[in-house]
């Protein structure tokens, strides 16, 4: 379990309940309903929560005060009511606990809002420092938009802002933010482009005008005559003057249309049907009527397009445009094919999007806070929606094609948000159905490890992940599931049992090998000579492993033939020795090793007697000495002095006898 609380917040936790014990009435200075501060009250129970200087004036003071504030407060309104505090409270210490990123955000978003039109403020709506934030932003005279996401925010009021400033809550994650910036900077302004009306409907207009004029003097003209004879005149002449009229727009449009074709068409925004008349290397030149041939870059084709211009296009083929300029400084219109192609994709991704279709789309490229992929249009895959779990380095799917559900489409905000996750949700969810249908203990089965723990390895079966115990992996020890396998290699595994209450599955391996231990016996049969290897040490003895899953122990008195004190004075784990097999009992697996019986009996037989010779060298010079200090005896002499003469020889004769 992993404390993932700010640690200034648990700072303030800790304080609150620190100035409690120490007999303190604590005021918290925040928003009462704030889950920072409801947090705060349970720790410090009895603490007093005011809002504003208004709350402060009408709270009672206590002899000993303590004011602490909500991480995400604002300067000013934390120091106006610790003021009102401190003047109440006889004795009061004030602790200033607003988190110095937030105050830093917060002079930072008023710096710049200074500075532009728009504001907009990225966080959450119940987000107590987004709040702060927006409103830090319209005191700084900016106007001001909060939004959790891109798509709460309206391009309309922002479309024609000279400068917009972007801010965010300490909470709003870095992909979201990303998005907003994105969007933002790839947003083309719009600008009203007034259509100027062409030579011929100007002429037009103008005729049309001296026409009328001219009928209203006519007119005019027939009221003073009689009446009968004015009103067939009337109609005589607006019959006539009308049949004029259209005959003159006539002859001058079909005079326009024969020199200049349909000008209507040639203008900025117009999507046209053209033909390729000349093939470049870098451009083409496409008739779109009126007798223009517009100029069409290698830059307003699409890439795929524009590797090799004179291979994909030829002289005659039709294609759609759209007229980015009417004319340049040759004189030739600007055409874009990359546009028309772009239209079309929005429309289709549109439709896709509303058929619930699935679309696919290759990585391009990584930038913050998620991936950008070509589906026809370049499209945003967030982090959190590229795989079913975290994935901590995108770049590997740099290149590969995923299989994505459109989120968000608009094709005037040129916005496109798509997600492989809900497509992998999917597969994940009939795969998991049809799994569990199918699995039996007994099975095996064909899976990809997901994770490893220090217990084990989490294998996905089907949809369905089964844990795959350490124990369970090899005949012999394994000390880390590392040891053995990495996330996602593709491995078969058993199936040891099935709790679909539970939705838990226990897995093994070692069970899809067969276990060495029923061919030992036969391999390495009593009374052979083999190597092995020394794996651990013990007061006792060593455990030796003869092949993988298969060890013996080689005891302490079978190591040597002289006497061994420490296991270690004759091996260490990882030599290895040649050891004797004295039993094998499979069914036990159990073995019984010997390095003594591969010794020569020669070194038992010499040792012994080197190091005894010179114990005994000592123990005959230690029984010699008694008999030099003997010597005393000669002191005697007073009583041979004493002895009668005859009996001296006896004496003399005895003397060498003693010496």
């Amino acid at each position: 379990m992993v404390d993932a609380t700010c640690p200034f917040v648990k700072k303030v936790q800790k304080t609150a309940v620190e100035a409690q014990n120490d007999g303190r009435q604590v005021y918290i200075v925040g928003d009462p309903h704030h889950p920072e501060v409801l947090g705060i009250c349970q720790w410090a129970e009895g603490a007093a929560v005011v809002a504003d200087v208004q709350a402060a004036r009408e709270i009672e003071g206590a002899p000993r005060g303590f004011v602490l504030c909500q991480t995400t407060q604002t300067e000013e309104n934390f120091s106006l009511v610790a003021a009102v505090l401190t003047a109440k409270c006889h004795d009061c210490i004030i602790n200033r606990t607003i988190c110095p990123s937030t105050v830093t955000k917060q002079r930072a978003a008023a710096e710049l809002a200074r500075t532009v039109d728009v504001m907009i403020v990225i966080g959450g709506k119940n987000s107590s420092n987004t709040q702060k934030l927006a409103k830090i932003c319209k005191a700084a005279g900016a106007e001001t938009y909060c939004i959790q996401r891109w798509a709460d925010l309206d391009i309309n009021k922002v479309r024609g802002a000279g400068r917009v400033g972007v801010t965010a809550g300490a909470s709003t994650p870095d992909w979201i933010i990303e998005e907003v910036v994105v969007q933002m900077t790839e947003l083309e302004k719009t600008q009203d482009c007034a259509v100027n009306e062409e030579n011929l409907e100007k002429e037009i207009c103008e005729h049309a005008d001296a026409l009328e004029q001219t009928a209203a003097s006519q007119e005019e003209a027939v009221n003073q005559q009689p009446e009968a004879a004015a009103e067939i005149d009337a109609a005589e002449n607006a019959a006539d003057a009308e049949a004029s009229q259209e005959e003159e727009e006539k002859s001058l449009a079909d005079a326009f249309a024969e020199e200049y074709g349909d000008m209507k068409e040639i203008r900025r925004g117009a999507r046209v049907k053209g033909v390729v008349v000349q093939v470049k290397d870098d451009e083409l030149l496409v008739d779109i009527g009126g007798k223009s041939e517009g100029v069409l870059s290698a830059s307003e084709l699409s890439p795929e397009d524009a590797k090799n211009i004179r291979e994909r296009f030829h002289v005659g083929d039709e294609m759609d445009v759209l007229i980015l300029r009417r004319e340049n400084q040759e004189g030739y219109p600007i055409l874009s094919k990359k546009r028309v192609d772009q239209d079309i994709a929005w429309d289709k991704l549109a439709q896709m999007k509303a058929d619930k279709e699935i679309v696919s789309g290759v990585v391009t490229e990584v930038v913050k806070g998620g991936l950008l992929v070509d589906v026809g249009l370049r499209g945003f895959v967030p982090a959190s929606l590229v795989s079913l779990g975290y994935v901590e380095d995108l770049s590997t799917y740099v290149g590969k094609e995923l299989q994505m559900k459109i989120i968000d489409c608009d094709k005037h905000s040129n916005k496109l948000v798509l997600s492989a996750k809900a497509v992998l949700r999917k597969l994940s969810q009939n795969m998991k159905e049809k799994t569990w249908a199918e699995i039996a203990e007994g099975q095996t089965r064909h899976g990809v490890v997901r994770r490893l723990t220090n217990f084990g390895a989490f294998v996905d079966i089907g949809g369905v992940d089964g844990l795959l115990h350490v124990s369970e992996m090899a005949w012999y020890r394994v000390n880390h599931p590392s040891d053995l396998l990495k996330e996602g290699d593709e491995i078969d595994v058993y199936i040891l049992g099935v709790d679909a209450e539970n939705e838990k599955i226990s897995l093994g391996l070692k069970q899809l090998t067969p276990n060495p231990w029923t061919t030992a016996a036969e391999k390495y049969p009593e009374g052979s000579v083999i190597t092995a290897k020394v794996m651990r040490t013990a007061t006792f003895g060593a455990f030796l492993e003869v092949e993988p899953g298969v060890e013996g122990l080689v005891h302490i008195s079978q190591m040597a033939h002289h006497r061994v004190e420490k296991t270690e004075d004759v091996v260490k784990p990882g030599d290895i020795v040649q050891v004797k097999v004295l039993s094998v009992d499979p069914e036990a697996k159990r073995m019984s090793l010997s390095i003594k019986a591969t010794l020569p009996k020669e070194t038992e037989e010499a040792a012994p007697v080197e190091e005894a010779a010179p114990v005994e060298e000592a123990a005959l010079v230690e029984e010699a000495a008694p008999v030099e200090e003997a010597a005393p005896v000669e002191e005697a002499a007073p009583v041979e002095e004493a002895a009668p003469a005859e009996e001296a020889a006896p004496v003399e004769e005895a003397a060498p006898d003693a010496e």
